[in-house]
């Protein structure tokens, strides 16, 4: 069912998320959400501890942990001591896991492609800037309340 085009933004980003999700979720891929969202940050970011894989824009510290051994177990990260803290460790993609994430991405390339199939190039590129630029004011507006005291 569509939302009527009065609905608030919220409304339909709900909905459009909710969508997307069970999209993804259908074709049963090699990575869950969550797992998808480390491995992906792993990639654009290189190794990294992992409390700094935990922010308030993404999952817990708890949730990233279990994901995180859970990941490594499948041979899809490898953890390493961290150089600068010999209590910590850093956490990097394996090979098998970049495969695995080309493979995911290729598979969520696939059904946005098919879901804007009647979309013209320059509709495509303005959705796609619309939403890095939405994206980036909701982090913006996320780090500026967390730095406000209560």
């Amino acid at each position: 069912m569509q939302l009527p085009a009065s609905a608030g933004l919220s409304d339909h980003l709900a909905v459009l998320f909710g969508r997307l999700s069970r999209a993804a979720a259908r074709e049963r891929g090699p990575l869950t959400q969550t797992d998808y969202a480390v491995v992906s940050l792993l990639d654009h970011v290189g190794h990294r501890r992992v409390c700094d894989l935990t922010d308030s824009e993404g999952p817990d510290a708890s949730t990233v942990s279990r994901r995180v051994a859970a990941l490594a177990e499948r041979d899809l990260l490898v953890r390493t001591a961290d150089p600068d803290d010999g209590r910590a460790h850093q956490v990097a993609l394996t090979d098998r896991g970049r495969e695995v994430l080309r493979a995911e991405r290729d598979r969520r390339d696939r059904l946005v492609d098919e879901a804007l199939a009647g979309w013209s190039e320059a509709d495509r590129a303005d959705l796609t800037q619309l939403l890095i630029r939405f994206s980036a004011s909701l982090a913006e507006r996320t780090a500026s309340t967390e730095r406000t005291p209560a």
